[in-house]
């Protein structure tokens, strides 16, 4: 049988983080989004080799750096060229869960200006800190 190109419950494109504490990464994400944990490999050092969540109906793939291998976190590039959306209903509490969780206010949640096409309800948070 021919291998599906798209996975079932995938999108065409599934971002992929590079992140320090990999573990932790998925605690807030669970705590603030209310993402679903779908599988974790860990490797021997304890490390996350890959692990995979839904949040809301998008899965979202994840692993601990492993730089000997070009697998580099934000942190150790010295920051990151990608912003995740997450359209979310009750946004305001949703960045509520997400400022208790750990990520940091750079912009309260607001509705977008009257004066634009957004017509939607929008939060800015910074990256969170995963690693210890």
């Amino acid at each position: 049988m021919p291998v599906k190109p798209i996975p079932d419950g995938y999108h065409s494109v599934t971002p992929y983080l590079i992140v320090q504490g990999a573990a932790k990464a998925i605690e807030f994400y669970k705590k603030a989004f209310a993402a679903a944990e779908l599988m974790r490999l860990n490797g021997p050092d304890g490390k996350i080799g890959h692990a995979e969540i839904r949040i809301g109906n998008s899965p979202v793939m994840l692993a601990d750096e492993h730089p000997q291998m070009g697998f580099r976190s934000p942190q150790t590039l010295g920051g990151a060229g990608v912003t995740l959306m997450i359209y979310v209903e009750g946004v305001d509490a949703v960045f509520q869960r997400a400022i208790a969780a750990g990520a940091k206010d750079t912009a309260k949640a607001t509705s977008a200006p009257e004066n634009t096409s957004l017509n939607r309800s929008f939060c800015m948070i910074s990256s969170v800190e995963f690693c210890n």
